[in-house]
């Protein structure tokens, strides 16, 4: 069964937000002004769709997101829950599991990927399947987190990135240009850096703003 957050897990951060136990503090500084975060105000809520997987079907659920606002510079910041990722409604877990799925086996199509041993997982409201070319975008997406902290990492004055995607290689069957082709190991190398630096990856990052999974 393809991996995906729960509603249970949706509901239990929706009545966090209703009792106001959303804070900033776990929001890095102001990218700005370098305000620490816990001097951030609510700003705004913004409702948002996730898609979860549930018995196969892909089911709408909507729970409510919290943006912060620097009072210093007035740049404003999205919390996203451990499940959520920005400009996505898929949950975390179902897009790692399936771009992992795809990128780890140089067999594997992107038709492929989506067919699970359980079938593919279809729209509840209107049967329509879960497309090869999302997988597609979810890669790119993770091949861009790395390319972001690789470059953070050599721009460091402490750290040299010596963790380098070209150490891994992909099937030629499974890219046309050159570019693609990065994106590939990129996000083969994400799934590699984020369990053995994974405390790193989330520090270094968190400097600059950036919100990991």
């Amino acid at each position: 069964m393809p991996q995906s957050a729960t509603i249970e897990d949706i509901k239990a951060y929706q009545e966090k937000v209703e009792k106001n136990k959303i804070t900033p503090h776990d929001l890095p500084r102001c990218s700005r002004c370098q305000l620490e975060s816990h001097f951030f105000k609510v700003h705004a809520y913004r409702d948002r769709r996730f898609l979860i997987i549930v018995q196969m079907l892909l089911k709408a659920v909507f729970c409510t997101l919290v943006r912060f606002r620097c009072p210093t510079c007035g740049k404003t910041f999205t919390f996203y829950p451990d499940f959520a990722m920005p400009h996505k409604h898929y949950t975390v877990p179902t897009i790692l599991d399936f771009a992992r799925c795809y990128v780890e086996d140089d067999q594997k199509t992107y038709e492929g990927a989506v067919n699970t041993e359980n079938g593919v997982p279809e729209f509840f409201d209107n049967g329509k399947a879960l497309a090869p070319s999302t997988i597609h975008r979810w890669i790119t997406t993770l091949a861009n987190l790395l390319a972001t902290y690789q470059a953070v990492r050599s721009s460091s004055r402490h750290h040299k990135s010596s963790y380098v995607y070209t150490q891994s290689s992909i099937a030629s069957k499974k890219y046309k240009s050159q570019q693609r082709k990065e994106s590939l190991l990129r996000c083969r190398c994400f799934f590699r850096t984020r369990a053995f630096f994974k405390d790193q990856f989330h520090r270094v990052c968190d400097n600059i703003g950036l919100h990991l999974i």
